[in-house]
Order: structure tokens, then sequence, then C-alpha cells
């Protein structure tokens, strides 16, 4: 049943017009004309078996002029001449059919009120006021004249069975067509309402998504314009106490480490920015394959080392050499290194961080503990987002939380998540779920 009145809508648009390429007003004239040139068939054959010789022959040639009008308001997108002309043929017709048909006694006021309901129904709303006093001053004259002049009007019908059957059917063919007319322009309001809410809805949700990437831009560009600004300030500083000044080997051995740490934070912060950036431009661009979780680790752990050894932080790792997980091999190695470079920030020295792995069913949590300072507990809830303020590690290392907010959306787009716990003064864990790699028979990982 649905699949008919399916196909019975596709036929209605294709004889109508779709919407697209339709407007409103053309889509109604084209609906009524294929109304008309339906009840006119119907007509045609009953008025000929009434003996209406004269109102037959009117009927059609109203339907080869109907058909005309259709064919150049749908197919030859001529609208407005052809309503144009409809509406003249339309007042011709009616007043010959209250002269030809018995007047004021045939059904001729019907179709009067009929005509004026499809011109309202398809024509701009600025000229229903034309349809309006032209339905009242034609009528009137007409009926002013037979009352004048009654012999003016000859009486049709042969007996009154044949007015009765006339007037009965001009009436239920006018109520068919005031339904079908009232029903179709309902359908199109509520249509045309369903597609402005639509529309509203979509202009609130675009709304909504600019002012997020609107305040996700103004935070950007705070970072680039104060985080950004002040390390590299420092290094500068830093570059030119060493080339200014005699200093000792052991001050040009601590400026030198502190070099490097601010050379290493600010190239951190650099590749989160810049890796953010990309992200909130493309949106894509994973590309996922079978990654071995020990090496992606080992690999961030030798340059992260180096700070922890600094802080005199111990770093330990218990993860499975033979653990693969499907990940993006760039964002892996990303969301590692934020993870524990956040990890060494805030643990004081003496302090130790630890990586593990779990298995839960189809994933692998990847878990970075520290003992450090831990989470306040009024940052917990915004902690994955831009809305943090600027935090510094135990050894006055300043953060700006984009770094979680970075790894949250990698995760996301390689099917993972981000949590954490957090007690403060007693340290942080946080998770990162990845889905397991398939791996065939030998144990070894497929190829991607």
């Amino acid at each position: 049943m649905h699949k008919i009145v399916r196909k019975l809508a596709n036929v209605w648009e294709e004889l109508v017009g779709n919407p697209a390429s339709f407007s409103l007003e053309n889509r109604a004239f084209n609906s009524i004309s294929v109304v008309t040139m339906a009840l006119l068939t119907v007509l045609l054959p009953f008025n000929m078996w009434l003996g209406l010789t004269a109102i037959w022959v009117m009927v059609a040639t109203l339907l080869a002029l109907q058909g005309f009008f259709f064919y150049l308001s749908r197919y030859k997108r001529i609208y407005y001449a052809s309503m144009l002309a409809y509406v003249i043929v339309s007042y011709i017709t009616l007043t010959a059919t209250f002269y030809l048909n018995s007047g004021s006694h045939g059904p001729a006021l019907l179709l009067f009120f009929l005509t004026f309901n499809l011109l309202i129904a398809f024509s701009p709303r600025r000229r229903h006021w034309i349809w309006a006093l032209l339905h009242l001053l034609i009528p009137v004259i007409l009926l002013t004249k037979e009352y004048l002049h009654p012999a003016w009007i000859a009486d049709s019908y042969k007996d009154a069975s044949n007015r009765y059957i006339d007037i009965l059917s001009s009436y239920i063919v006018t109520l068919t067509c005031i339904y079908l007319i009232t029903n179709y322009l309902r359908n199109n309001y509520e249509r045309e309402k369903q597609n402005a809410e639509e529309r509203a809805d979509k202009i609130d949700t675009q709304n909504i998504n600019l002012e997020q990437l609107n305040q996700k831009k103004d935070k950007l560009f705070s970072i680039i314009a104060h985080d950004l600004q002040s390390p590299l300030n420092s290094i500068i500083t830093t570059l030119h106490l060493i080339a200014e000044y005699e200093l000792e080997e052991e001050e040009k051995k601590m400026l030198g480490d502190e070099l490097l740490t601010l050379t290493k934070n600010t190239s951190n912060l650099l590749t989160n920015l810049l890796t953010w950036s990309k992200l909130q431009m493309d949106g894509k661009g994973v590309r996922l394959s079978s990654e071995n979780v020990y090496e992606a680790v080992e690999r961030v752990l030798s340059i992260q080392r180096m700070l922890a050894d600094k802080k005199s932080v111990d770093v330990i790792s218990h993860v499975d050499p033979n653990i693969f997980i499907t990940a993006d091999h760039n964002m892996l190695e990303l969301v590692i290194r934020n993870l524990i470079n956040n990890a060494i920030k805030f643990t004081p020295s003496g302090g130790q961080v630890g990586i593990d792995l779990q298995i839960r069913k189809d994933f692998c949590h990847l878990m970075v503990s520290d003992n450090g300072i831990g989470i306040d507990p009024s940052q917990q809830d915004e902690i994955f987002s831009l809305k943090t303020q600027s935090t510094f590690g135990t050894n006055n290392e300043k953060g700006i939380g984009l770094g979680l907010v970075l790894c949250k959306e990698l995760l996301a787009l390689q099917q993972g998540e981000l949590w954490f716990d957090s007690a403060p003064g007693k340290g942080t864990t946080f998770y990162a779920s990845f889905p397991l790699a398939q791996l065939n028979s030998n144990g070894k990982k497929l190829s991607a």
C-alpha cells in the first residue's frame, strides 16, 4: 500500500511540477488545471446525456482550452499568461452558462463561487481583491438583468428532473472541488511550515556551532597572543644573556637547561596548536591502522624521559609489547606525549609516573598515572574544554589545557574515549581507550 501511495505521489508531482523547480502558485494552478480537466471530462458525457447541447459544446471547448493552459504553464513555464487566459475564459464561460443554462435557476451561481475559490487558490495575494470585485459585480449585473427582463433568460431544462440532476451534480462538484482546494492549500501550508521550522532549527544549530567556533577562535588567539609569546620572550632573553655576558660554566649549563625546557614546552605547545587548528578546519583526516602500543610509548619516552630526569621524576612503563590497537599513527603518539608530559609537569621531584594497559572486551585502556598534585575539584568538570584557566606545574611549567582538549577530540576521531580519576594531593590517572586491532591466527597484526 505504501508503495502504491508513493507511486501516486510521484505521478502527481510529475504532473504539477516539483517544488524545487516550480513556485507554490504555479504548482497550485497546475493542480487545479488537472482537477478541472478531470471534472470537465466527467461533465461532458453527463451534459450530453441531459440533452444540453449548448452546454456540452461549451464544456468540450473548455476542456480543450484548459488542456492548452496546463501545457503552457507546466511545460512551457508560461504561468502568468496561462493564469490570465484562464481568468478571461472563466468569466466568459460563467456569463455564457448563466445565459444558456436557465440563469439563477441553473448552476451558474454555484460555478461562480467555485471559480472564485480556484482563483484565490493559485493567484498572487495582491490580485485577490480584483477577483473578489469581479465576482461581486458580474453576478449582481446578471441577476439584475434577469430580474428586470425575465424573458431574457430561457429555461433550458426539459423537465424538473433534469434541473434537479444538474443542480445536484453541480453542487457535488463544487463541494468536492472546494474540499480538494482547501485540503491542498492546507497540506502545502503544513509542508511549508514544517520546512520553515526545519530551516529555523538548522539556523539555530548553525548559530550555536558558529558561536562555539567563535569562542574557540577567541581562546586560540588568546593563547597565541599571550601563552605562546611568553615562552618565546623567555627564550630570546636567555639567548641574549648567553650571547652578551661572560658566564660561568655552571651558569651556562643552568641557562642551557632552562632554554631546553622552554624550547621543548614551546615546541609541544606549537604542535598542539597546529594539530588542533587543523582539526577544527578539516575535522577528519584520520588514517587508522594496527599500531603497537609498546613501540609508540617507547618512541615518546625517548624524549620525555629527559624532562622527567631533569625533575627527578621516575617514569615506569608496564606496557605489554604484544598489544596492538587500531589508531592513527601520528595521533596516537600525540595523545601519549600529551598525557605523559602532563603527568610529568604536575608531579613533584621524587615523584613517579606510571604507564599501564588494561584490556576490556574489544578495547585497550592506556593508563597514565602520577602521584602529583591532582586536579582541583572546581576544574574537573571543564578539564576537557577551553574554559579552563592557565595552570602551572610543580616547577612552574605553564599549561593552558589545550593538550587535554586535543587528546579528547583525537580519541573521538579514532573511536576511543578519554576520562580520568583524580584526588587532590594524591595524583591523577588518565585513561585513553582505543579499539583493539584484529590479529591473525599466529597472533600477528593484520595489515591495515
